[in-house]
């Protein structure tokens, strides 16, 4: 059986998912002073990925459930990256709490990512008839 709101939920966290890769490639890159000079073109690229994130996170976080979570350590790092120059310019404190902001939304789309497979999974297994079944019947009731 499959669940149609479970496979957009996970199409939405795969989309999200590479974005944060990518800002995270570009601001890797940023960091590392003996990389050359940053072109024209890296910064086009980090500020797309950057608009995107900043556009769809809160949306994404809110489907997903986890916008009071994650909406604060999301825009600390958008706030604190603004181009990838800018990037190579912060301070060593500051880089620590990017990449330790950045590695905690990251690290919870992963945990979320997981869950929602594992619940695919859970799904694959029943038919539409059994799914429906343990609804009805297996539910616990609520107390009052």
């Amino acid at each position: 059986m499959r669940d149609k709101g479970l496979e957009r939920h996970l199409r939405l966290l795969a989309l999200q998912l590479e974005s944060w890769k990518k800002l995270h490639d570009l601001i890797t890159y940023g960091l590392d002073k003996a990389k050359p000079i940053i072109s024209a073109e890296q910064e086009r690229q980090f500020m797309e990925i950057r608009s995107n994130l900043l556009q769809e996170s809160e949306h994404v976080f809110g489907e997903l459930g986890v916008l009071a979570e994650l909406s604060g350590r999301a825009m600390n790092v958008l706030n604190r990256c603004v181009s990838v120059r800018g990037v190579r310019d912060l301070a060593n404190d500051e880089v620590r709490r990017l990449e330790a902001e950045w590695n905690g939304v990251f690290t919870k789309l992963g945990v979320v990512q997981g869950q929602l497979k594992s619940r695919r999974k859970a799904l694959a297994q029943h038919t539409g008839f059994s799914y429906n079944f343990d609804r009805l019947f297996r539910r616990p009731s609520a107390s009052h």
